[in-house]
């Protein structure tokens, strides 16, 4: 089968999400020997050209064709702006080959042009919006206003895609009341078994608390700090924040340790598989890779009760809660200070046994089997 794969980015080409999802799918699809025209771009300093992060075997099944993503800068509404031309970019590339192609996997807005020009001669498409934040509550003036634009440029491009991807939970939810149930595919998010790590268990009688992200308005490390400097005083934790963390956001006690951005896969799981707690507290989440790394590394999990997190968490491996506050995350992160070791231990393992049902192959296996599905519907 041929595959066109649209996506902004393969990791680690481009750091991020969906990056990671993106790379999984083309491991995937190439391993079990289906083409895949890859159409993508290189926001790093590696040389995209050689693919150095996958197998040479791999590599024969994989057409990159790199198309720079149109970065004008900021102003208004420009995401919307630069993706609307990235995905004309792939168009006019895509439209090459199109008749060879069996079916098309868009990221976020990368078929928005293809979907334009679409007839009853082009391939089934299915489209994936992981996060689908602009449905979700947003802090800030700002944020609430773009969320109104961006949900009109998501609703055509779900509505005219043959089929939607939903990573299930409160996802589904918001995708049924945009084009119906009819059209989507639940699938959740998968973990390469890599990352699956032995936990270290700490003797110093703290809390290792750790944080994985960039700082973003929606991550809810405005309020994640707020609660941070209100445990200070009473000590008996640490904090590790992996992912760049403008120094203005910066709390300044021999408690917290700021990583900075991380590529290195191995270093990351190094910080993760010797903390307790991983915190994620985000307005508003997709499925994230980030929570599926913490319980593959052994850790407990507080997080906001958004997206589809709740399939991920539940009082056997951590803490849901239910709105993002300061006053929320202080009470969950106090109530984990007052925990006992043993149960502690209990949540730690729940994670890693249940994150066993999320590995990529699992995840992939549905998904190749809802694509060839679809396939023969149009054979």
């Amino acid at each position: 089968m041929k595959i066109a794969l649209l996506t902004d980015g393969v990791y680690p080409y481009v750091i991020g999400g969906m990056q990671k999802h993106s790379l999984q799918l083309v491991k995937y699809f190439a391993q079990n020997k289906h083409t895949v025209y890859l159409y993508h771009c290189n926001e790093s300093d590696y040389d995209i050209s050689k693919l150095e992060f996958f197998t040479d075997e791999e590599k024969q099944y994989i057409h990159s064709i790199v198309i720079p993503f149109p970065h004008k800068g900021y102003f208004p509404f420009h995401y919307l702006v630069e993706s609307r031309q990235y995905s004309e970019l792939i168009y006019q590339s895509l439209k090459k080959v199109i008749g060879e192609i069996d079916f098309i996997y868009a990221q976020g807005f990368c078929a928005w042009d293809l979907l334009r020009h679409k007839t009853r001669a082009t391939p089934p498409v299915a489209v994936h919006f992981h996060g689908l934040e602009m449905f979700q509550f947003v802090p800030g003036l700002k944020s609430n206003i773009a969320k109104y634009f961006l949900r009109s440029a998501v609703k055509f491009n779900v509505t005219a895609a043959d089929y939607n991807i939903s990573y299930g939970g409160k996802i589904t939810s918001i995708l049924s009341g945009i084009s119906g149930k009819e059209k989507i595919w639940q699938v959740p998010g998968g973990i390469d078994e890599a990352w699956f790590t032995p936990n270290k268990n700490n003797a110093d009688g703290k809390i290792h608390f750790a944080f994985t992200g960039r700082y973003e308005r929606r991550k809810g490390i405005a309020e994640l700090n707020s609660a941070i400097m209100k445990l200070v005083p009473s000590g008996g934790f640490t904090f590790d924040f992996i992912g760049p963390i403008p120094d203005e956001y910066k709390i300044p006690t021999h408690e917290i340790c700021y990583h900075g951005q991380m590529s290195s896969e191995s270093d990351i799981k190094k910080i993760l598989s010797g903390a307790d707690v991983l915190v994620c507290p985000s307005y508003s989440e997709g499925m994230p890779n980030v929570i599926m790394e913490g319980m593959a590394c052994g850790l407990a999990i507080v997080a906001t009760d958004v997206g589809a997190v709740s399939l991920l968490v539940n009082s056997d491996n951590g803490w849901l809660i239910n709105k993002t506050s300061e006053e929320a995350i202080y009470k969950t992160l106090a109530e984990v200070l007052q925990i006992k070791p043993d149960l502690l231990q209990k949540k730690k393992l729940s994670s890693a046994e249940k994150i066993q049902n999320y590995t990529a192959e699992k995840v992939m296996s549905g998904l190749l089997n809802h694509i060839e599905e679809a396939k023969k519907k149009v054979s």
